[in-house]
């Protein structure tokens, strides 16, 4: 039975894997730009085979070429993003004209499509990768490369759609410009929303009121602390170091309670590139406040 945590998983790679497909349909496929992947290339034969059709085909080899290469695990991580995309593309296809947005864009459409299509597919792909799925296709590829070739997977990714697009470069030149602006906004986008959305702030606190420091965070923003014995240098006392990460939102409030609670409170904050694990998740939280 799937428990909420799996649940919430499933809601989240549903939601990105319908962003990254509403913008590709809507704003890329109509203009004709090829973003790399699997969908670049359904772009490129799209006056051959239909993209919804294409992508299924081309997913599910890809999708058996992974579960050879790269084991059951990672088939089964991988299964349900790759199959919903091209079917969420299909019900699109024989529901809504593609061209339904970008008819009544008269001015700078090209500029329009890659900005939102950008826009679309970084936080679908942000949110997608955020749960830690992958939407499969080339990501396969990239994957097999770094495991086999020992390719880092980033290299691998712009060696893959690099391909794909100089490609669509060689066809049109101007519109692989503009597709190389829209994979560099969605790169950006992803890596705002995949890592630096699980960012936040770690506070280091030596204080003489710690458990009254502990009260009031956990009371205030039901956030856990770690304890750590230290020595002063100059006056060798022995006293607690509080570690406690909060999320951005928090800080401010963060930073009052310290205040409120101990004025003369040490205190030091970092940022945090990515806090994950027991202890940040709010459930994770009160449970580590708890024990």
């Amino acid at each position: 039975m799937l428990n909420k945590a799996k649940v919430r998983e499933i809601l989240e790679i549903t939601a990105g894997v319908i962003l990254l497909s509403l913008g590709f349909y809507f704003f890329l496929l109509p203009l004709n730009l090829v973003i790399g992947g699997v969908m670049g290339v359904s772009v490129l034969l799209q006056d051959v085979i239909s993209v919804s059709l294409f992508m299924f085909i081309a997913n599910t080899v890809l999708l058996f070429i992974g579960l050879i290469f790269l084991g059951k695990v990672f088939f089964v991580k991988t299964i349900y993003a790759t199959l919903l995309s091209p079917f969420v593309i299909w019900i699109l296809e024989i529901s809504i004209d593609k061209n339904f947005f970008m008819q009544h864009m008269t001015e700078s459409p090209l500029l329009i499509g890659a900005l939102f299509g950008g826009i679309f597919l970084g936080v679908g792909l942000g949110i997608v990768f955020r749960s830690n799925a992958t939407t499969g296709g080339i990501d396969i590829i990239q994957n097999m490369m770094k495991k086999y070739l020992h390719i880092p997977f980033s290299m691998a990714m712009y060696i893959t759609d690099g391909i794909i697009i100089f490609i669509a470069m060689m066809i049109n030149f101007q519109l692989g410009l503009y597709a190389v602006g829209t994979m560099i906004l969605s790169g950006l986008i992803i890596d705002r929303l995949a890592i630096e959305g699980k960012s936040g702030f770690t506070a280091f606190i030596i204080t003489d009121h710690s458990l009254h420091m502990q009260k009031a965070i956990y009371e205030k923003l039901e956030r856990g602390i770690t304890k750590v014995k230290v020595v002063g240098g100059f006056t060798n006392q022995t006293k607690d170091m509080m570690i406690c990460t909060v999320d951005r939102m928090q800080i401010y409030q963060f930073k009052q309670i310290i205040k409120d609670v101990d004025p003369n409170a040490f205190t030091f904050v970092t940022r945090t590139k990515e806090a994950i694990g027991q202890g940040f998740t709010r459930e994770a939280a009160i449970w580590q406040a708890k024990n």
